[in-house]
C-alpha cells in the first residue's frame, strides 16, 4: 500500500477520485493539519503588537472569562 498527498486543482479530478472510491480501488482519508500549520494560522490571526504587558494579558483573560460566564 502507498500513501500519497494529492492537491485537487479541478472539480473533475475530485469526481474521478470519488469514482475510484466507489469502485473500492482507493480510500480517501482527510488529514488534520500539523501543529506547525495550526500555529502558523493562529499566529497570522493575532495582532502585530510588539509590546504587551502582563497586566494587559490578565485584563483580556478577565474580560474573556466574564463574557464566557454571561453566555
Amino acid at each position: 500500500m502507498e500513501t500519497l498527498t494529492i492537491e485537487i486543482k479541478n472539480p473533475k479530478a475530485k469526481r474521478l477520485l470519488d469514482d475510484l472510491v466507489d469502485l473500492g480501488l482507493i480510500a480517501v482519508r482527510e488529514t488534520k493539519p500539523s501543529w506547525n500549520e495550526r500555529w502558523s494560522t493562529l499566529s497570522k490571526s493575532l495582532p502585530d503588537v510588539t509590546e504587551i504587558s502582563e497586566e494587559d494579558i490578565f485584563e483580556e483573560i478577565s474580560k474573556s472569562r466574564t463574557e464566557h460566564r454571561n453566555l
